[in-house]
């Protein structure tokens, strides 16, 4: 029992890990897209340098559940739990590594105009990005099949918007110049739909993790295409034996 107890203490401590880089994350998102309005270079520098801090838990929190990993044996719903956790830390780390990518943008010093239209929809591009790890972290933390399946809706919305910077895009076509800070603003919502889909692949290892089916949201609905995960129990949570 006390090996046990030992065994599901750590993996609380390894989710907690893994939330708080997830708020990490939540914070380099909010402080780069600050940079990217105000055009703060050190702002921007501030969350390259940063991201050692994501790494850091990053790596702290693999290396914690593959010992689980190596000296216990997890079943059912603790497998589960552990396979989400896995996952869902290579998402957030890549969550963060596109936050140094818009940062770096920002040092490029690309003369793009506050009142661009592009700018307008990356704004509205990082507040979608902003409200889709908060709800996965609310999802994951409350063990929660339904707000997993919120996610894939809002990653749409942040699909279309992505899509219309081309649209925005062409606006610029016969100035030179601008054609080419132009385009390298919908390389950062390039930068942002991509965190949409790191979100909602989380938003899968969630769902997994409490239901015991693995899907792909993106085929969600075609439900003869679900698959069984060999992990897979017959309840939820992460208490099972």
């Amino acid at each position: 029992m006390m090996v046990r107890t030992s065994f599901h203490d750590e993996l609380e401590a390894a989710e907690s890990r893994l939330l708080a880089e997830g708020r990490l994350v939540r914070q380099q998102l909010e402080r780069v897209m600050k940079a990217l309005n105000d055009r703060d270079d050190q702002l921007a520098q501030e969350v390259i340098d940063g991201d050692d801090s994501v790494d850091d838990v990053y790596l702290a929190t693999q290396a914690r559940v593959l010992n689980l990993l190596a000296l216990q044996a997890p079943v059912a719903g603790d497998l589960r739990l552990v396979s989400a956790i896995l996952h869902s830390n290579m998402h957030v780390e890549r969550m963060g590594d596109l936050c140094v990518n818009i940062a770096k943008f920002v040092l490029n010093r690309h003369p793009y105009p506050h009142d661009s239209p592009l700018m307008d929809r990356l704004n509205e591009m990082g507040a979608r990005a902003a409200e889709m790890i908060d709800l996965a972290l609310s999802a994951f933390a409350q063990r929660s099949d339904e707000l997993a399946q919120q996610l894939p809706p809002k990653d749409s919305v942040l699909d279309r918007l992505n899509r219309g910077m081309l649209g925005d895009l062409k606006t610029y076509a016969g100035d030179e110049e601008a054609f080419e800070w132009a385009t390298k603003l919908v390389l950062v919502a390039r930068y942002l739909e991509r965190f949409g889909d790191h979100a909602v692949d989380v938003g899968e290892q969630i769902s997994f993790m409490v239901t015991g089916v693995f899907r792909e949201f993106t085929d969600a609905s075609h439900p003869e295409l679900e698959l069984e995960h060999p992990y897979a129990g017959n309840g939820r949570g992460s208490s099972e034996q």
